[in-house]
């Protein structure tokens, strides 16, 4: 769980990382592939709890 937006800000930062490396996105048997999609997890759920998308409105 992130607990700041600064831990949130240095998860971010450690997904650019690891996306910089082809492998970690097309082979799931590398370790950056588990850590890059535990992160993705973790940002989601920080995301939806402080940042949430509103439902558009029509006017």
């Amino acid at each position: 769980m992130i607990k700041s937006g600064k831990e949130y800000s240095a998860i971010v930062e450690r997904i650019e990382e690891l996306l910089i490396n082809p492998e970690n996105i097309d082979n799931p048997y590398v370790k950056g592939y588990v850590e890059l999609n535990l992160l993705f997890d973790l940002v989601a759920d920080y995301e939806e709890t402080f940042h949430p998308i509103k439902p558009p409105t029509l006017s």
